[in-house]
């Protein structure tokens, strides 16, 4: 299970449906259902119950949560090199609901650590955006290093009432541009970036961070969230070290609505980031020994999505959970997504993707499957020249998965992506890629 803020930015709480008025002492987080001794009995986990330990731990608000994700991906056309790579990501969230443990009324702190081991090929792609999330974070420099084991989320939470909670410390930002149909952090849904948020928020988003915000929830279908943030990345440091380095201030909002018996949402997004040097590529000169480029100390970028169900084949009799990575219900859904930058600040100038996705096909009700097109501009920038190497004005991005759950615990996902590669002198990636994904 992830914290109770869904990726921060977005900021949803996951109990935003079931969080009780008055904040009694039942908890901020419902039960798992963690019944059952492994898939077989259709636990979504693959260790059950552990005999009826791990309810009683989460009725005493102990909640653990392990999930491993493996993913191998070919290059099999195009790119730099056609390549091949392995590798794995295993995530550790472990929740105390303080209010369950009637510590204190309204209070969680969750904390997360992640593992991640192998290679990726997403450098061979060449593309602008990685072609694999699951193996491109947590950050590292150099790409690809091995983590053994770092914490990427360590916060706070506390409500003041049923509608308005603060909160503080270490998360994550992958995944704040939440959507039924496309979004997640590449474990499940898309692989690619381009599916999986706004890639607008690259300049100065970091994966782990330090920050804190409000959220407000007048009714159980919409969220107004602000937040700021240290603009660099933490993902293997405390992230202390980042608070002099830039912040950002995000301000986001989100609702829920349905167009007769059909589930639709949005959101909307504002990031503006502020302390932090910035290549200001509108004001640069031209001068005997090239071309100078001034420096400007913020940017700032504007995001939205909207999904909408086209057919259902169940009811939903609440909001929908849509930062979990999977469509809840079964039907067909579509989903758009678009972003814009500051043009003079940042290389990624706009986006935009959309398509369709949803649950259940070939007779197999628990199957997921989306296929989706996306395009991105670049700025009109100096980086258009690199040497010799031409940088492509826009690129254009084709994927489709399909994901063969084997039981409610182990899911594997089969992935193709078609994808423009960054320097006009590559011929367009062809990827495949597989991935299975464990609950434990």
């Amino acid at each position: 299970m992830h914290s109770l803020i869904s990726r921060t930015s977005a900021l949803v709480p996951l109990t935003l449906a079931t969080l009780l008025p008055g904040l009694t002492a039942q908890g901020i987080l419902p039960i798992p259902p963690y019944a059952g001794t492994g898939p077989t009995a259709g636990s979504k986990f693959l260790t059950g119950d552990w005999g009826g330990q791990r309810t009683s731990l989460a009725e005493q608000g102990v909640q653990l949560g392990l999930e491993f994700a493996q993913l191998g991906q070919s290059v099999v056309d195009g790119g730099r090199r056609e390549d091949s790579a392995y590798g794995g990501r295993a995530k550790l969230t472990v929740n105390l609901d303080l209010d369950r443990m009637e510590v204190l009324r309204g209070a969680l702190f969750t904390v997360r650590a992640e593992s991640r081991y192998g290679d990726s090929v997403n450098r061979d792609a060449g593309t602008i955006l990685p072609v694999g999330d699951l193996m491109f974070f947590p950050l590292t420099d150099p790409q690809d290093e091995d983590v053994p084991i770092t914490v990427t989320e360590a916060l706070y939470t506390q409500f003041l009432s049923s509608e308005l909670g603060v909160f503080v410390g270490k998360f994550t930002l992958l995944g704040a541009d939440a959507n039924e149909f496309a979004g997640g952090d590449g474990t499940q849904q898309f692989l690619g970036h381009a599916f999986t948020s706004a890639s607008v928020t690259s300049l100065f988003n970091p994966y782990s961070t330090l920050g804190g915000g409000v959220i407000y929830m007048p009714s159980k279908t919409l969220t107004v969230t602000n937040s700021v943030y240290a603009s660099e990345d933490s993902s293997t440091t405390t992230g202390f070290d980042t608070l002099d380095g830039g912040l950002v201030w995000s301000a986001a909002v989100a609702g829920q609505y349905r167009a007769g018996d059909l589930p639709g949402g949005w959101r909307a997004n504002y990031q503006h980031a502020f302390r932090r040097r910035f290549a200001d590529f509108d004001g640069r000169l031209i001068t005997p020994n090239g071309v100078a480029v001034p420096s400007t100390d913020d940017s700032w970028c504007f995001f939205a999505n909207a999904w909408q169900y086209l057919s259902v084949e169940e009811d939903a009799p609440g909001p929908l959970r849509i930062d979990d990575g999977r469509a809840d219900l079964r039907g067909v859904g579509a989903f758009i997504r678009i972003g814009f930058a500051d043009p003079d600040t940042n290389p990624i100038e706009f986006v935009a993707s959309g398509g369709f996705g949803g649950r259940g096909a070939f007779g197999r009700p628990e199957d997921t499957w989306g296929i989706g097109i996306a395009q991105s501009t670049t700025s009109d920038l100096p980086l258009a020249n690199l040497g010799r190497r031409r940088v492509d004005s826009s690129t254009t991005r084709v994927e489709a998965y399909y994901g063969l759950t084997l039981s409610p615990a182990s899911i594997v996902t089969f992935d193709i992506q078609w994808a423009d590669p960054l320097l006009t002198r590559d011929d367009p990636a062809t990827v495949l890629g597989v991935r299975w994904l464990l609950r434990f």
